[in-house]
């Protein structure tokens, strides 16, 4: 269904049907921290902003966040319909299994998105450097196994990929080069 179609769920979340995924984020934690009971903007008048109607807008920001994610599923999954490489593994729902998650995939994928890796930075907290290394399987320059699971997941999560198994396909590679250097 194309974004338009979900005009409703953007205008919920103050952004235009063309966000990235980093925008679409951003405005939702921006709007959800702004309705908070917590939000020093909503304080001095919270007597005049009711409760009631303050949990009735967060709901709507839940649900608006949860169609646009559900949207952007699908467009991925159709982003992986229109290419070959990757998709010819992903051609369907549930084949997320079969592909062997790479740095060259990732990079791939993320492209497709549109989203630049400074973008991803921003938003993981994860050094632009480390994303770079991912991507271009430099293990040699990665942080230690514990840190670059962590990197992985989170990576994948923007993604909207499957978090443990890109973990573990990329640390498998990653461990049969350590093993490799190990034996040399």
């Amino acid at each position: 269904m194309p974004r338009e179609n979900y005009e409703k769920y953007f205008k919920i979340l103050e952004i235009s049907p063309d966000a990235s995924l980093f925008e679409i984020k951003h405005a939702y934690l921006r709007l959800k921290k702004l309705y908070s009971t917590e939000s020093p903007v909503i304080a001095p008048i919270a007597e005049e902003f009711p409760k009631k109607r303050r949990r009735e807008i967060l709901k709507e920001i839940e649900e608006a966040y949860s169609k646009i994610i559900a949207l952007l599923e699908n467009e991925q999954e159709s982003v992986y319909d229109d290419k070959p490489s990757v998709s010819s593994e992903i051609a369907e729902k549930g084949k997320e299994e079969r592909i062997s998650f790479s740095g060259p995939v990732l990079r791939q994928i993320r492209e497709r998105l549109g989203i630049q890796l400074h973008e991803v930075a921003l938003d993981t907290k994860i050094r632009v450097e480390h994303l770079e290394n991912i991507e271009d399987e430099r293990y040699e320059a990665l942080p230690p196994e514990p840190y670059l699971k962590g990197h992985l997941k989170t990576f994948a999560g923007f993604l909207l990929l499957n978090p443990t198994k890109v973990a573990s396909d990329y640390l498998k590679k990653y461990r049969e080069w350590r093993e490799e250097l190990s034996n040399e």
